[in-house]
């Protein structure tokens, strides 16, 4: 096949199964086999013939998009703030709502007292996309953990790409367990998480290329998307400098009313504020540990 004839080919089985941005999709699959940019394929000739070894490989990857692999898994990389972050099946594909966590995180960090290296805790790293992002905005010093080995397998490869292994350490364990060895009471700056929060009921109805195939332990937050805000809120004040220290979490669709009253219940918060995303919904909630 052509270059034309193998992104007509590609585009038919994608609407035939309700691939989204068929164009797109087909573009970047024959652009990954062809091992260019976009720029490099429209200078060439479409009427150029994909070997043998290309179109096999292409076929073999159009097949998995059309069962709805998402795209990202099969590229290798999502992108995230001004990285490609390596990403697989064993971690969530970084969005554009978590980049609007970092950027709340970083601007408390830089305003007020002055924060030289700040301490971070990132509680379910997955694909590392908060800490190497805070460690290189910030200098800061980020411990990052995660439940699932595999998934801080690709942290570490993250943190390899980008030369932050003296900042950025990933240890196994659930939430602060890892942490508790660590002597880090009252040491840390910011608590930050992009925690599981689709309600158990809802996972299964997202659309296949999430409920199918991203990790559910990264999206399952419970019977009301709570469990782990519940979880997260109270253990993040032992870590925190008293006075000092932030705590700034993800939201889920709906979730800010129910988030606000799980930290308006320790006294030890300041009262929650809470940002918007590009889409004007509720994203991102910070508290400040009192002294």
């Amino acid at each position: 096949m052509t270059i034309n004839e193998s992104l007509q080919w590609a585009m038919e089985i994608f609407e035939q199964e309700g691939v989204e941005n068929a164009r797109g999709n087909a573009e970047h699959l024959l652009d990954h086999c062809l091992g260019m940019d976009r720029t490099a394929r429209f200078l060439m000739r479409h009427e150029r013939v994909l070997s043998t070894v290309e179109e096999d490989v292409y076929r073999r990857l159009v097949a998995q998009r059309a069962d709805h692999t998402p795209l990202q898994y099969l590229l290798g990389k999502a992108p995230f703030l001004n990285e490609d972050l390596v990403v697989d099946k064993w971690v969530l594909i970084p969005r554009p709502e978590t980049e609007k966590v970092v950027e709340v995180a970083i601007w408390l960090l830089r305003q007020g007292e002055s924060v030289v290296a700040p301490v971070v805790l990132d509680i379910g790293t997955g694909s590392g996309a908060i800490a190497v992002s805070l460690a290189k905005a910030l200098q800061a010093k980020v411990w990052a953990s995660d439940v699932s080995a595999e998934a801080l397998e690709v942290a570490q490869i993250n943190v390899r790409r980008l030369q932050l292994e003296e900042q950025v350490a990933v240890v196994h364990g659930d939430l602060f367990c890892p942490f508790h060895v660590l002597n880090l009471a009252g040491q840390v700056d910011l608590v930050i998480s992009n925690p599981p929060y689709i309600p158990h009921r809802v996972v299964d109805t997202l659309a296949p290329e999430v409920s199918q195939h991203e990790p559910r332990m990264a999206l399952d937050g419970g019977e009301d998307g709570c469990d782990f805000y519940r979880a997260i809120v109270p253990a993040a004040i032992p870590f925190l400098k008293p006075g000092l220290g932030w705590l700034v979490l993800e939201l889920g669709d709906g979730l800010a009313v129910k988030v606000q009253d799980i930290i308006g219940n320790q006294r030890e918060f300041s009262t929650p504020q809470v940002f918007p995303d590009l889409n004007g919904k509720d994203r991102v909630i910070m508290a400040k540990r009192g002294r």
